[in-house]
């Protein structure tokens, strides 16, 4: 199985149909893009509540959790929105004191990664992009391992075509493992299809994996 990391190498293949939002995703993308925190709160929290009602207790806290990772992933989202829109795309080197950039100009692609030890992942970049507008839909999902796993989006902006949006994520299972969290945006109007993804005989999935 491939780890996009930092590089996120994926061979982008022939154009291909957006999926749409599914699921608590869904839910939360279009509280963020409609009413700021407040609605995706509430939305997070009616729909962890409509999977499990003991979630009634806890779903507030953890849902303010979740928009914090939305909020931290804000300056990701606008760079990727104003490169998707025409402008420049960031540069290779330091996106923010945790984050590094690299960018292939010829490729038209640029990636974000961030890594610590023992540290919970502290982005939703999903988050925010919906929280700006944009329509994201999951074309995929592969697990690498527990707490693992890579996801491919078509992302479209207001007024814009889909670009192809690979995130890459690991959780540390220990206290003195390293989580991960890596984003690859490819600007060239190619957005893969799932059978495309698994025709390397990767294991992709057209839903969120589960663990």
């Amino acid at each position: 199985m491939r780890r996009f990391m930092f590089a996120l190498a994926f061979a982008v293949a022939a154009c291909g149909e957006a999926a749409a939002p599914s699921g608590e995703a869904a839910a939360q993308g279009g509280a963020a893009a409609s009413g700021g925190q407040a609605a995706f709160v509430q939305a997070c929290t009616a729909a962890l509540t409509a999977e499990n009602p003991q979630a009634a207790r806890w779903a507030p806290e953890e849902c303010a959790a979740r928009w914090d990772r939305v909020v931290a992933a804000g300056p990701m989202a606008e760079a990727i929105l104003a490169a998707a829109a025409g402008g420049p795309a960031p540069r290779a080197g330091q996106f923010g004191p945790q984050v590094e950039v690299t960018a292939n100009a010829s490729a038209r692609t640029f990636s974000f990664g961030w890594q610590a030890v023992g540290e919970p992942i502290p982005y939703d970049l999903v988050g925010a992009l919906r929280e700006r507008g944009a329509a994201l839909g999951l074309i995929g999902c592969a697990q690498v391992g527990t707490g693992e796993f890579n996801r491919v989006y078509s992302v479209t902006a207001a007024g814009g075509r889909a670009l192809q949006l690979n995130i890459y994520e690991r959780t540390a299972p220990t206290g003195d493992a390293f989580s991960a969290y890596g984003v690859e945006t490819n600007l060239t109007g190619r957005v893969q299809t799932l059978a495309q993804l698994r025709s390397d005989g990767s294991e992709w999935v057209a839903t969120e994996c589960t663990y």
